[in-house]
């Protein structure tokens, strides 16, 4: 994995570069067209009807039609709602007082669990968007299993805590998943995977500055800029402040689009001079 970014890395740079080169330092792309509200979520080979949740739900897919942005986010919605219905069932069971089965923790789970694997699907089979909200996913998994092994980690018995590094595995499964699926969306230039990707490399090494990140970061500042969100560029500029040198070349380059004034015309115009009688 560590050679595969090392090879993209360059790449992300050098197409990126060559894109941005050739537009003006203000460039905007048109806003794209939010669809109205009703889904249901799935896998790739799923045709099931939309939901009838009113106004969270984007518009119901046709038959032939391929999820956009707005159905995985919806489903995204709902599978951190189904994972916090099945840790509040999970509580429940171990607590004396609180009456309940394991149904209200398993049914929930195993919702959370179809939807996450349906996202997946769609990211296996290359859509971009579907990528992102399972790196998404499998990242905050990662983070959750991290705070697991701090629980462990405070133990004063020994044995409890060899016990806790079995979740700094599953963290470190989950983070080169996350990877696995950031990576791709992160090469064709989509602007929250590379600010994710940079996220995930950054959260790796929790100290210091990591040059790879920062390559990420400025692929989100670039796209950003150029779709017109000077917010979001202003947030991946100052990761990169993070993550590199105040006179790193990507640095330069995004400080000079989002600060400095620039003329509709640079040059005064050329006009040809008048032979002298």
């Amino acid at each position: 994995m560590a050679h595969l970014i090392s090879q993209l890395l360059g790449l992300v740079v050098l197409t990126g570069v060559i894109l941005w080169s050739s537009m003006p330092a203000h460039a905007s792309a048109p806003a794209k067209p939010v669809p109205a509200a009703n889904a249901a979520a799935a896998a790739p080979s799923s045709k099931s009807p939309a939901p009838s949740a009113a106004t969270a739900a984007p518009a119901p897919l046709g038959e032939s039609e391929t999820p956009r942005a707005e159905h995985f986010a919806y489903w995204y919605r709902q599978f951190i709602e189904q994972k916090g219905l099945a840790a509040k069932g999970e509580i429940c069971i171990r607590s004396a007082t609180c009456i309940s089965d394991e149904g209200d923790y398993l049914r929930h789970a195993e919702t959370a669990l179809k939807i996450q694997r349906g996202i997946e699907a769609w990211a296996n089979r290359g859509n971009r968007d579907a990528a992102y909200y399972a790196g998404r996913i499998a990242f905050e998994e990662a983070q959750g299993f991290d705070k697991e092994f701090l629980i462990y980690s405070n133990h004063q018995d020994y044995k409890y805590r060899e016990s806790g590094r079995h979740f700094i595995a599953l963290s470190d499964r989950e983070l080169q998943r996350a990877k696995s699926f950031l990576l791709p969306a992160a090469y064709d230039q989509r602007p929250e995977s590379c600010m994710l990707m940079g996220d995930v490399l950054a959260y790796e090494k929790l100290s210091g500055k990591n040059p790879d990140a920062l390559v990420f970061y400025y692929c989100a500042a670039r796209e950003y800029f150029q779709s017109g969100k000077r917010d979001l560029t202003m947030k991946a500029y100052g990761e990169m402040l993070r993550h590199g040198n105040a006179n790193d070349p990507m640095i330069v380059e995004v400080h000079a689009r989002l600060f400095d004034q620039q003329p509709a015309n640079l040059w005064r115009p050329i006009t040809p001079s008048q032979p002298k009688r």
